[in-house]
């Protein structure tokens, strides 16, 4: 039953409309047709019953040689009789309209001088009455024209709602319900308000306290950095470098994640294809296996450096725990979608969701030797959802990691 309920609000509260008032038209119709019934038969033998009184009495004022045209002339359509002398037949048996071509007579009536009058009636057939159905057919479809102006102005506001509710964490400003309409709608859209001001609230206080945390430990760094430089040992000099090094960027890349830094950015068209080229190009030069396929061109509405950042992550991954790295592209109309593929040992199936955890890592991979903080597939899939896309992972049956990121084309961007 679930299957054939529709999805939507209004949808339900339409398809109970219809259901019942199908249900009220069919029963309107079945209690008039009944009482039509009633209430003809009714009539129709009081009216037998005053014809054939009034017949026997005619009858019986003439001379019998004049009753038979008598009970002629009596008779119309629907309502026959004949007049017999002698005693009156069993009506089963009377052939007095057989070989007319009529029903076998209903009954007959006795007279007083001994002869009887036949008699056969045939029933009415209810008529239609077109104007109650019609004034019913008309009372169902207008309460079904304002149960859909009910159901439209209904949905409106939660439409409104919706479309308001999945604008937050996205760049721009907030925009604010209509505190309006009846009192439910007025008090969802002014709990709506009241939450989307805590959600800002937070962001800015959020905001402020890692300005300062990125302030508070970069310098002591900096410290760190700068006596580094003192000491004698070249070879201790350089590691300490290189863990100061790696503690920098640790804080750049958690600082970013937690600023949400990529939603700043404004959207614009910008072409993909020609990103990935970049990325691929730019890891060439440092001398890593990597390589791109797919078409020269393919233009969308994004935050560019957001998206660079997601697929400079993944390639590096890649390339540093699969030592090369396949970049390939399509583009289908509808969306683009990027597939890379490395030739490591890949991911056990139990972690393929994991690692897109925050500060997540797996022990055999991840390790000083290779650095990394644990954010990279983190980041990378928080910009691609941003975007209204998705990143999974896969093992490939060969081996190999292949990484999938799928961004929809933007309805009106279509074919651009």
């Amino acid at each position: 039953m679930r299957r054939l309920l529709p999805s939507t609000l209004a949808g339900r509260i339409i398809l109970v409309l219809l259901v019942g008032l199908m249900a009220f038209h069919g029963g309107s119709v079945w209690l008039h047709q009944t009482g039509s019934q009633i209430l003809l038969g009714t009539t129709q033998r009081q009216v037998t019953g005053d014809r054939l009184a009034a017949a026997a009495r005619a009858l019986s004022l003439v001379p019998e040689a004049s009753r038979p045209e008598m009970a002629q002339a009596l008779s119309s359509p629907g309502f026959q009789v004949r007049w017999t002398p002698g005693p009156a037949p069993s009506a089963a048996n009377d052939e007095a309209f057989r070989h007319t071509g009529h029903q076998e007579a209903d009954g007959a009536v006795g007279l007083p001088d001994g002869s009887h009058l036949a008699y056969h009636v045939d029933p009415l057939a209810p008529r239609a009455e077109y104007a109650t159905l019609l004034s019913t057919s008309a009372m169902a479809l207008g309460i079904l024209v304002l149960g859909l102006l009910v159901v439209r102005l209904i949905a409106r506001p939660l439409r409104a709602l919706s479309e308001a509710a999945d604008r937050i964490g996205r760049p721009g400003q907030p925009v604010r319900m209509p505190e309006e309409g009846p009192d439910e709608v007025r008090q969802a859209a002014q709990a709506f308000n009241r939450m989307q001001a805590r959600i800002e609230q937070l962001i800015a206080d959020r905001t402020q306290a890692l300005a300062a945390v990125s302030h508070d430990l970069r310098t002591p760094l900096a410290r760190l950095r700068l006596r580094a430089g003192f000491l004698e040992d070249p070879e201790l000099q350089r590691q300490i470098d290189a863990d100061l090094d790696e503690m920098d960027a640790m804080i750049g890349a958690t600082l970013a994640f937690l600023r949400g830094d990529d939603a700043q950015e404004e959207t614009r068209t910008a072409d993909i294809a020609a990103i990935l080229q970049t990325l691929s190009a730019d890891a060439e030069d440092l001398g890593k296996l990597v390589s791109y396929a797919g078409p020269s061109q393919a233009r969308l509405p994004c935050r560019a450096m957001a998206l660079k950042r997601a697929f400079g992550n993944l390639i590096d991954n890649a390339v540093k725990y699969g030592t090369a790295a396949r970049v390939s592209l399509a583009d289908t109309g509808s969306e683009l979608v990027v597939r890379i593929e490395d030739s490591g040992p890949g991911v056990p199936e139990a972690e393929l969701e994991r690692v897109f955890e925050p500060f997540y890592r797996l022990e055999q991979s991840r390790n000083r030797g290779t650095g990394g903080s644990g954010l990279g597939l983190a980041i990378a899939r928080q910009a691609v959802a941003s975007h209204g896309g998705s990143v999974h992972l896969g093992n490939m049956p060969g081996g190999g990691l292949r990484a999938c990121v799928r961004l929809p084309r933007p309805r009106q961007s279509e074919g651009t």
